[in-house]
């Protein structure tokens, strides 16, 4: 029974790539367009496997253990586990291709000359793919529907955004990967894929010329029609020595409360050119708010267009209320401050000089409840005088 159970799965799997499933997919197994995930850290009322979400067919909600539909992030058949069944087999076919990128792979840390950046690419050559952006250390764990969530991921928040894209739109998604310079820890490219995507093979790691060092931006059209916007910052070329980004849990409060005074106008700095929130907030002419890992180490910036740093997070899940500060918040992500404006990022880098120094970028998009939802979740934010 066993041995008839691992050809069949098997099977499966391979037809699951040859007939071109390779799609987003929801808590259901139920293709979407695209969908966004904010999973909460540990806290005293969570597991840290909890999650926010939200999808192109509307579905949004946050899972809860009381909830009789709910799967944990972790889940062998959750909403991730879906997603990636594609490449829990060793088989592949010729029409059949993946990348997984990571700065901090399982077993190791790239170096700091690769971006500070996180993904999947898999996709069909006959149909479609999927580009999955996240900010989890060790993810994906092993190519395993058991073993893909590293034991480590539960601890603080993190993001990912998945989009479906036609396969032809894979090769400007494999020119902003050159751009962000992905650091590829596992692949299977055949040599008739494009040639973006042959160039980001392991093998081609340490052998790529040297990026130009600029602002890229490319429009990029989902599978759906939905219109979606990569950016590949600029780095710092400071030279200066980087400074520590690592960043623990808030220290307890003190007995007696301090209040900080919000950050004054500031002069630019030519570091801000590193800054990935800043080249999003010029790119739209818009003022942004911004949650990264250790953002209390970076001040608000002042000089218009404005980057204010949030301070502090909170949601309901069910009618449990969690919150949390920056130190227990591993997630990249900004939303325009204005509440008209319904731009949202999903992003692979800090605001820390460190980073600054390094590739990295985002996918933006206009979507009014994506916005409002991660805007809903805003507790504090360091507002400029």
């Amino acid at each position: 029974m066993g041995v008839m159970w691992r050809i069949f799965l098997t099977v499966s799997l391979l037809c699951w790539s040859a007939d071109g499933q390779v799609k987003c997919r929801d808590n259901n197994n139920a293709e979407v367009d695209w969908y966004i995930i904010y999973k909460v850290p540990v806290t005293d009322k969570t597991t840290g496997l909890e999650y926010l979400y939200i999808d192109s067919a509307g579905k949004k909600k946050d899972t809860l253990t009381t909830d009789p539909t709910y799967k944990p992030i972790n889940h062998p058949n959750g909403v991730l586990a879906n997603t990636l069944r594609p490449i829990f087999t060793t088989s592949m076919t010729d029409n059949f291709g993946f990348i997984t990128y990571s700065d901090q792979p399982p077993g190791c840390n790239a170096i700091d000359t690769f971006g500070h950046s996180k993904g999947l690419v898999m996709m069909d050559k006959t149909t479609t793919g999927v580009w999955l952006l996240h900010s989890t250390p060790r993810f994906p764990f092993r190519r395993d529907q058991n073993k893909f969530w590293p034991d480590s991921g539960a601890k603080n928040a993190q993001t990912f955004i998945c989009v479906t894209f036609n396969y032809n739109t894979f090769q400007q998604i494999g020119q902003h990967l050159l751009d962000i310079n992905a650091f590829t820890f596992d692949d299977h490219i055949p040599n008739n894929f494009h040639e973006n995507l042959k160039n980001l093979r392991r093998t081609e790691n340490n052998n790529r010329p040297q990026r130009v060092n600029q602002v890229k931006i490319q429009d990029l059209t989902s599978a759906g029609g939905t219109l979606f916007r990569s950016i590949a910052k600029k780095q710092y070329e400071g030279g200066e020595e980087p400074e520590d980004d690592q960043c623990g849990d808030e220290p307890p409060p003190t007995k007696k409360p301090r209040t900080e005074p919000p950050p004054t106008i500031q002069e630019p700095k030519e570091e801000y050119d590193g800054d990935l929130y800043l080249t999003i907030a010029e790119t739209y002419t818009t003022n942004v708010k911004v949650q990264t890992w250790c953002s209390k180490k970076e001040s608000s910036y002042c000089k218009g267009p404005q980057v204010i740093r949030i301070k502090s997070v909170k949601t309901n899940l069910g009618n449990v209320e969690v919150k949390w500060r920056p130190g227990k918040d591993h997630s990249k992500w900004c939303v325009a401050k204005n509440n008209n404006n319904h731009l949202i990022c999903i992003a692979d880098v800090n605001r820390a000089l460190s980073q600054y120094e390094r590739p990295g970028g985002g996918l933006c998009f206009i979507h009014q409840q994506a916005s409002e939802l991660f805007k809903g979740v805003i507790a504090e934010t360091e507002d400029c005088r």
